[in-house]
């Protein structure tokens, strides 16, 4: 069977707008935050900024993330239950995203205004844009067979890519002029992508779903407390596995995405600082990387589904590696954008083929969990971002507001998570219900 790729490509759309909106917040949320700061240096500075420490930055930047622990995989479980003509996940996108969007837009237009009035807006996007995100990323195993994942998410993050070039180039072009501009640009995005995946994208009903009693209270219940629905309970069921498979996989993905973090969050920091890049170009630097992933993704998967997940993730972090080395040891322009390329490629190979491992470590009849096992993905995913950005904050503080020292951080990061990888055996594809697990030439005896 053969991937329905013009289905993926529609769905990617609200991945997409969702990328451009993440984009836009990681890239210019530091800078408005710092700006103002005697120590911070912008060849056109900004009025309005609140300038706060990179220290505090780094922990304001870590708030989405730590609000994401407690929403994503509530929200996972609860959408896997929710009965609706138009599926289990539309209804999220229909109620949050006018919400997120607004919020998001509001937030250069808060410059100059009380910090505690800024924060307000930002808690309001932090929390609504954590209501769609694991119901936009469980779209895409819903409608799509366990063996072609890996290619599915392909083509899923090569139209994130996208988004982020669109943010990094429009958003850039836009910020030299106005700070206003790429927030409303990202905002329109998503609004655009995720009115079209529900308008056109076909999904099954769910009004025959089995209901707890007590309607919506007793599916929130559910979420929050069942054995079988929440992610609690089946982290239990997770910790219990005989060769701990799943949670060296979470915690590898949690070390990788600690560098996805930091590159995300501080880059344009050391592009504008340790560079002297001119504003609007150091977010425009990433465009590199973003693009990179945008020409990879999908090779990237058909590579996961040919020598497997685990190893090709594993050869991408070798690149990453190598990669972000050389950048945090060059201040040659050209030099770093071509080795933002290879960190992106690097990436492909790794983001790509992670969330497929997660949803297939799931047990053979969790198809009903699917929305469960994204927000379990997703615990490890913002565990690393709500400690990440702290951290590198921190390092960058004490070692005298050197944005280079990131780099040092991110390297020891992915070795980590190659170790952790490295002894993984679980999260390969799955054929005709059935999981191969590393190593083994069949079946293992638990699939069957």
């Amino acid at each position: 069977m053969r991937l329905n790729y013009p289905r993926t490509f529609l769905l990617s759309l609200a991945f997409c707008g969702l990328q451009v909106l993440f984009a836009v917040y990681n890239a210019y949320m530091p800078i408005l935050l710092q700006a103002g700061r005697p120590d911070f240096d912008q060849a056109t500075p900004i009025a309005g900024g609140f300038g706060l420490s990179a220290l505090l930055t780094g922990f304001v930047m870590s708030l989405e993330n730590l609000a994401a622990i407690m929403i994503l995989p509530f929200i996972g479980a609860l959408s896997d239950g929710t009965a609706s003509r138009l599926g289990r996940r539309k209804p999220f996108l229909i109620f949050g995203v006018p919400i997120t969007a607004l919020s998001f837009a509001a937030l250069p237009l808060l410059l100059g205004q009380p910090l505690w009035l800024f924060m307000l807006a930002a808690l309001v996007f932090i929390i609504f844009i954590d209501v769609i995100r694991t119901p936009i990323i469980a779209l895409m195993p819903d409608i799509t067979p366990s063996e072609q994942r890996s290619q599915a998410n392909g083509v899923v993050n090569l139209m994130g890519g996208v988004g982020a070039v669109l943010a990094f180039v429009i958003g850039g072009a836009l910020f030299r002029t106005s700070t206003t501009g790429p927030f409303f640009f990202g905002a329109l995005a998503l609004i655009v992508g995720c009115f079209i995946v529900v308008a056109f994208l076909r999904v099954p009903s769910s009004r025959d779903l089995a209901q707890p009693p007590g309607g919506l209270i007793g599916r929130v219940r559910a979420a929050l407390t069942s054995s079988e629905q929440s992610a609690l309970g089946e982290l239990r069921l997770i910790s219990r596995e005989s060769d701990r498979s799943t949670l060296l996989l979470l915690g590898a993905i949690f070390c990788v995405f600690l560098t996805y973090g930091a590159l995300t969050v501080f880059f344009t920091s050391f592009a504008t600082d340790s560079l002297g890049v001119p504003r609007g170009t150091e977010s425009q630097l990433l465009t590199y990387f973003a693009l990179s992933i945008v020409v990879l993704a999908l090779p990237a998967g058909i590579l996961g589904a040919r020598i497997g997940r685990r190893r090709t993730m594993l050869i991408g972090m070798l690149v990453m590696g190598l990669a972000l080395a050389g950048i945090g040891l060059s201040a040659n322009l050209l030099l770093i954008r071509v080795l933002l390329v290879i960190a992106g490629a690097g990436w492909s190979m790794i983001g790509v083929n992670a969330l497929p491992m997660v949803l297939d470590s799931a047990p053979t009849d969790g198809v009903d969990k699917l929305g469960l096992y994204t927000g379990i993905y997703f615990i490890a995913t913002q565990f690393a971002d709500v400690f990440g950005p702290t951290l590198v904050g921190l390092f960058i503080d004490l070692g005298g507001r050197e944005y280079r020292l990131m780099f040092v951080y991110v390297i020891i990061a992915l070795a980590i998570a190659a170790v952790l990888m490295w002894r993984v055996r679980s999260g390969e594809a799955r054929v005709g219900g059935l999981e191969t697990r590393i190593g083994d030439t069949a079946p293992s005896d638990a699939a069957l």
